[in-house]
């Protein structure tokens, strides 16, 4: 690790070495590049809606026509494609900084392919917020994404980490070592 601040009892030395002190713990690390992604994915659905839909006149037409007011039919309808396109594209771009930075694993195909699955859970709880956010409380849009992106940080670490991790397999003679551990600690 290169310090920045070679003093470490100088303030600033003392700010660098709290934050890498943080920094290894593995949960602090994926809320840090975890806020990253969604900064990334927040900023890229903002151009999308404004650079892009707005310029272009583009009014958020209906996914489904249906007198009926159901939660699908409210999302279809005022929810929009901006975020389902930021959505998607964000997928490598978070697939990679939670595996190289946040987790610290080997970059691998096949956990990039399987790594949208991650996504569902995320997609659903962003998808629910925007809906009370912005269509039920009728906040701006702007904040109604922004919270709809923070808000389920904590739940993803638990599937990110399942999803980017290798799954660890044991040997006959380390699952007896661990039992015989376990037994020794009581």
């Amino acid at each position: 690790m290169n310090k920045i601040f070679k003093n470490e009892n100088s303030f600033l030395g003392k700010i660098e070495k709290l934050f890498w002190k943080i920094y290894s713990i593995e949960s602090m690390r994926f809320l840090f590049w975890g806020g990253i992604n969604t900064l990334f994915t927040y900023v890229l659905t903002q151009i999308i809606k404004y650079g892009i839909f707005d310029p272009l006149s583009w009014n958020e037409t209906p996914f489904f026509s249906s007198s009926s007011s159901t939660l699908l039919v409210e999302i279809g309808n005022k929810f929009n494609l901006p975020y389902i396109i930021a959505f998607v594209i964000s997928i490598p771009f978070s697939y990679t900084t939670n595996a190289l930075f946040a987790f610290k694993q080997e970059w691998k195909l096949v956990r990039l392919a399987r790594y949208p699955l991650s996504s569902i859970p995320n997609f659903i709880l962003n998808l629910l917020g925007i809906w009370l956010f912005y269509i039920i409380l009728g906040w701006p849009y702007f904040l109604a994404t922004l919270l709809a992106a923070v808000l389920p940080l904590p739940v993803m670490f638990f599937v990110n980490k399942a999803l980017v991790s290798p799954i660890k397999r044991f040997t006959k003679k380390e699952e007896n070592n661990q039992k015989e551990d376990k037994k020794e600690e009581k």
